[in-house]
């Protein structure tokens, strides 16, 4: 191995480095604008330079991130031979540009000095690298969130842009300016002292200020690559901050995440991974995770934490995944090794998919609430003071995903295109902004049989209010009437229960975090230190605290689960808890409080209503007692279900939706005929038992071969799906899975007849227009059913059997 990097020499007997890379390379990236998904790609960062590529194959990598140096418009030829080199060598190139360039000009897109100097350095190096073989995207600069510059002047131009003049401005704040420089951020932030949070427009127009000045950086860079270079796929750079993944435009085609436990959220667990589902924004990105490999002396270090958290990333949709960084890596071999182990031992789980998750809930995320700071920045939204932690707790305690699969993020701006018809629920928290076609898409969703839940402060932007009446879903959600405001703590029992709730039962009472005068301790582990000393009544957990209404319901809308009630002199009944109104078919519910700062998914209650929202259109459930289930992890899409053993469990059962009578490889599959809608027609739902590894994934893709029982159960175990053969293991109803016999082989037994329907569409077992198979069943000792059976003009294969327990076959038939 090459010296040249100063890398240091590996242990020896590594083939599966390379099997694995000759894996990855199979997978060819496409153009911009392809529906394939890219990738996987599998890199370290700080890994360039002469011997780079042979080192990284050496380590299994099929990737090389080359950084360019500020001066490469002179140095191309050094570039280009770095490039091929790597290409030589079976590799990807991703170009890392220098988006930070030096100069008399400040880093923002409103500076002609630094456009100039984007548009001629671009000109130069991706004019000058295009078409070279082995580039597989470029990529902007790295934390360029924290090196922009904001200044007055660019506030008041974006507030011209917005408002269009300083009257509008007066209008939507109140205020009395007669000069636009009397504008500044530190007083458009004291206007809104009196306010609930201390939030209102000004500060709601000064967050969309900073989004707006990283999202025009980043589309200053786009324009002038994908001027240059239309077709290689664009990348961004590192990206540390929660925040900032709702300001990335959709001229991007990667979006690489870097959130270190070590510096963000201490989460040992899965590397926080819920910036890769944020990140996605619903599949309008793929995602790329920066791992900071754990070192000596980490207790991540020793319990595989890296190769768990390549798995946990694949599971939420990454295309690949990225070690950062080398210079950390290469410092002690044996320490190295140990990385590369579990390295490997991740990528030979195949976690990156070819098929994106598809979630069936999701997340409406504004950044506003900064939630969490890290280093004096809030890393969940751009204002400061604003520390509600009502998105932050519910995207942290989620991390893991339900038993329901992973979660998809959405901004406001992408709800009027979004298909949100493909989600159960869409949950709202904080949601500030609500503009007419945001409103109109949900109000439409909610009507055709989604479910939206919201809390305090929808709308609030619109409605220039926090009142709840005043906001512009008051009439989605069931709210007439809403008392003044109060800061309280509390919890909320149900008192109502609702059809489309099953779960949640009169009398189960939510219990949360909140315990008042006791430390507070936060997803990311930082405590506030005060000591309790108010009756020992209060020492529980409460699900709420903070400002909160007193809300009235309309007609068809309940108080689902409440705290308390008022009557004001009408004696009319105000609530204080979770309401839910009928629409149509669909369901909207409201909460008056930050409703999930302080209730998480471990609460009964919560798992309950929770699990009901979700599961209105899930495509998978893991049957588990768990809503977050530590153990096993699930996502899935209409054609695949994949899990992941946490740790020693060692199988899984799934109820799949989405089968539509199809066989999962990789499970024991079995069809019931009694599975059927409202309507009674058969739903197609499959329970698959799966055999896990621990500390294993589980890939279960759906295969064009339908079973259909006339009445009872069916059982199929697909053994081989290939050119050549069909074979599967099936079974009537009441058949069991494993050995007749001491020293038999696995198959179903102990079944009752039971007259099956097997359908089969063309696929890896190829099945042409009127094509003949030999189709072959064997059951104990029986002797076996052989027949010819004719596909159709479609190349459809249907044919019926009576099965108790033995192995279908199904080959080209000869002649």
């Amino acid at each position: 191995m090459s010296r040249r990097c100063g890398s240091p020499m590996l242990s020896t007997g590594r083939p599966m480095a390379g099997a694995l890379l000759a894996v990855l390379l199979c997978v060819t990236p496409p153009l911009h604008g392809d529906q394939a998904r890219p990738g996987p790609y599998v890199y370290v960062y700080g890994l360039q330079g002469g011997g780079a590529a042979q080192t990284a194959r050496s380590l299994g990598c099929n990737a090389l991130y080359f950084d360019l140096p500020e001066d490469a418009p002179v140095r191309i030829d050094e570039a280009r031979s770095l490039i091929a080199e790597a290409a030589g060598a079976g590799l990807y190139v991703i170009v890392g540009l220098r988006t930070k360039l030096a100069g008399e000009y400040r880093i923002s897109a409103r500076d002609p000095a630094y456009a100039a100097a984007v548009r001629e350095w671009v000109a130069a190096v991706v004019g000058g690298l295009k078409g070279a073989p082995g580039i597989a995207a470029w990529a902007t600069d790295h934390y360029l969130e924290r090196d922009i510059s904001h200044t007055e002047d660019d506030f008041r131009a974006f507030l011209l842009r917005r408002y269009r003049s300083l009257d509008a401005i007066n209008a939507s704040w109140g205020t009395q300016y007669t000069r636009i420089d009397a504008v500044t951020r530190a007083r458009t932030v004291e206007l809104d002292d009196d306010q609930v949070y201390g939030v209102g427009r000004p500060s709601v127009d000064l967050a969309e200020y900073e989004r707006g000045a990283f999202r025009d950086l980043l589309a200053l860079w786009a324009d002038e690559v994908r001027g240059a270079d239309p077709d290689t796929p664009l990348m961004t750079g590192r990206i540390s901050l929660y925040r900032s993944l709702t300001a990335i435009p959709d001229a991007y085609d990667i979006v690489q995440v870097h959130m270190p436990p070590d510096i963000l959220e201490p989460d040992l667990l899965t590397h926080n991974v819920h910036a890769v589902q944020m990140a996605r924004r619903g599949g309008r990105f793929d995602v790329i995770p920066w791992l900071r490999a754990p070192l000596p002396p980490s207790d991540a270090y020793s319990k595989a934490a890296l190769s768990r958290w390549v798995m946990e990333a694949g599971l939420r949709g990454a295309v690949g995944v990225c070690l950062e960084d080398w210079e950390r890596l290469s410092a002690q071999p044996w320490v190295l090794n140990n990385i590369v182990d579990q390295l490997g031992a991740a990528v030979g789980q195949a976690p990156f998919s070819p098929d994106a998750p598809q979630p069936c809930a999701a997340v409406l995320y504004q950044p506003y609430a900064g939630g969490h700071h890290f280093a004096g920045t809030p890393a969940y939204g751009f204002l400061t003071d604003f520390a509600v932690n009502d998105f932050a707790e519910l995207a942290f305690g989620y991390r893991l995903g339900s038993v329901l699969g992973g979660l998809d993020y959405l901004c406001v701006e992408d709800l009027p295109t979004a298909d949100l018809d493909a989600y159960s629920v869409v949950f709202a928290p904080t949601c500030l902004s609500l503009p007419p076609d945001a409103v109109q898409a949900l109000s439409s969703y909610v009507e055709r049989g989604g479910a939206l839940f919201a809390d305090l402060g929808a709308g609030m932007y619109e409605a220039r209010s926090w009142d709840p009446t005043a906001g512009p879903i008051a009439a989605l959600v069931g709210i007439s009437g809403a008392c003044e405001p109060a800061d309280r703590f509390g919890g909320f029992r149900v008192g109502e229960t609702h059809p489309a709730l099953p779960s949640v039962r009169v009398g189960t009472q939510a219990h949360g975090t909140f315990v008042p005068g006791q430390p507070q301790t936060v997803s990311m582990g930082h405590v506030s230190r005060y000591s309790f000393e108010g009756p020992a009544t209060q020492m529980q957990g409460y699900a709420f605290q903070g400002p909160s209404w007193f809300v009235r319901t309309r007609t068809g809308a309940i108080p689902l689960a409440t705290q308390g009630v008022r009557f004001d002199d009408e004696q009319r009944p105000y609530f204080l808890g979770v309401t839910v109104a009928d629409v149509g078919p669909g369901l909207a519910l409201f909460a008056p409080f930050a409703c999930w700062s302080y209730w998480p998914p471990q609460d009964a209650l919560h798992a309950a209503l929770h699990g009901d929202l979700m599961a209105r259109r899930a495509r998978y459930r893991l049957l588990s007692e768990a809503l977050v289930d530590s153990g096993v992890g699930l996502s899935g899409s209409d054609e695949a279900v994949h899990l992941l053993s946490r740790g020693g469990a060692t199988s899984a059962r799934v109820l799949a939706g989405a089968a539509d009578h199809r066989v999962y490889l990789g499970a024991a599959c079995t069809f019931s005929a009694a599975a059927r809608s409202g309507e009674g027609r058969r739903t197609g739902t499959a329970l698959l038992d799966v055999e896990l590894t621990p500390g294993g994934m589980a890939h279960c893709e759906a295969i064009p071969l339908r079973v259909r029982p006339e009445a009872g159960d069916a059982h199929a175990r697909v053994s081989v799906y290939a050119p050549g053969l069909l074979a599967l293991d099936v079974g009537g109803q009441g058949s069991a899975w494993g050995r007749a016999h001491r020293g038999g082989p696995l198959c179903f037994h102990g079944g009752q007849p039971t007259r099956v329907r097997f359908s089969i569409d063309d696929g890896a077992y190829p099945i042409e227009p009127d094509s003949r198979h030999t189709v072959t069943l064997e059951q104990g000792r029986d002797q076996p059913q052989t027949a010819t059976v004719a596909a159709d003009h479609r190349g459809h294969l249907d044919f019926w059997l009576t099965v108790t327990g033995g192995r279908l076959t199904v080959t080209a038939a000869q002649g």
